[in-house]
């Protein structure tokens, strides 16, 4: 009933109407479960924030265009407004200032000497509360542009949460926070710009210069071995190169120690189990190893893979995504990877 994959082509318009006449009722689901969310949670009415997220369009047009004009054609395809559409798409900066959003997700990354073969491995899960979005409806787009190719993972109506690009980048993303908010651009727009970047370099030059609305970190592969943390503030940018392996929860890091830190406990548990995962195995990690991390329950329910508990009630792992970087494949299992079997995408052409 609900679509797991689609294929679309042509320029970033063009695309963006395939997906919304694609996932048009996902697009509606997803929407409506965002509005009784927001009115059952906080009496708040979303089509305030629809109207509050039209500053974003100025940034969005001056800093990723085609993003944007993925974002309306979206909107035409699904014959929706498309005020719709940027809720959906900045519902993250709707959501920063919430409680638990620090119970969030889990990434790493290895190469070199810590992967089998040398390979260049990254995985994270993607954990949120189950009531505000609907894993069910969750999605792979394979964007098709002559010889560019995309992958991403996505709730629809969203730009991309994570993703793969054919000239072998991959891009993670977790949630960080150092008490300061700006009047940038969106995360989601963030990363879908990303994906089109030609390689980690140019990557990483878009997020030191990109204004950024809130706090994030973004993890960055690619498959020449080359492994970046960019821990990303309103204020401040810190790149961090690694030769081996990082993990990333939703604690800062890699910042200077005087940095204000916002986080919960539960970061602090998942991030030092994944770094034991790693270190235990380090030289022999590889993709099957990396599905297998995500799968982890130690110190529950703080665990990497995420359940429902009474600390919170409302919490799951939704995805769980593990990229090969040298083969340019991406494999995802929607719901928890404990429970849901991983599936395979990958490109027509990899470059």
């Amino acid at each position: 009933m609900y679509q797991r994959y689609i294929e679309v082509k042509g320029n970033a318009r063009e695309r963006g109407r395939q997906i919304g006449k694609l996932l048009k009722m996902q697009i509606l689901t997803n929407y409506k479960n965002q509005t009784a969310f927001y009115r059952n949670s906080e009496d708040y009415d979303y089509k305030d924030w629809e109207e509050m997220a039209v500053r974003y369009i100025p940034m969005m047009k001056k800093w990723a265009p085609e993003v944007l004009e993925e974002m309306y054609g979206m909107a035409e395809g699904a014959e929706v407004d498309f005020k719709m559409i940027l809720a959906l798409t900045t519902a993250y900066e709707k959501s920063f200032a919430r409680d638990q959003i620090s119970d969030k997700c889990t990434s790493f990354f290895t190469t070199g000497k810590a992967s089998k073969d040398g390979k260049t491995i990254a995985g994270q899960t993607n954990d949120e509360r189950f009531t505000e979005w609907l894993y069910q409806l969750d999605v792979v787009i394979h964007h098709r542009e002559e010889e560019k190719e995309v992958l991403t993972y996505t709730h629809p109506g969203i730009p991309a949460y994570m993703g793969i690009n054919n000239r072998g980048l991959a891009v993670l993303w977790t949630y960080i926070d150092n008490g300061i908010v700006g009047d940038g651009v969106p995360t989601n727009v963030i990363i879908r710009r990303l994906l089109d970047c030609e390689d980690i370099e140019e990557a990483v030059d878009y997020l030191k210069n990109v204004p950024h609305d809130i706090p994030n970190q973004f993890g960055l592969a690619d498959k020449k071995g080359n492994i970046i943390c960019v821990e990303c503030f309103p204020n401040k940018v810190y790149v961090t190169r690694r030769e081996d392996y990082f993990v990333h929860t939703n604690h800062n890091v890699y910042t200077p120690e005087e940095e204000e830190c916002t986080c919960s406990s539960t970061s602090w548990d998942r991030y030092d189990v994944m770094k034991q995962l790693i270190e235990d195995n380090y030289g022999k990690i590889d993709a099957d190893m990396g599905k297998e991390f995500l799968k982890c329950h130690d110190r529950f329910p703080n665990s990497i893979c995420s359940h429902p508990a009474p600390e919170k009630p409302w919490n799951k792992t939704l995805a769980a995504m593990v990229y090969e970087l040298n083969e340019g494949k991406m494999h995802i299992a929607f719901g928890n990877p404990c429970e849901a079997e991983y599936h395979t995408y990958q490109f027509n052409k990899y470059l």
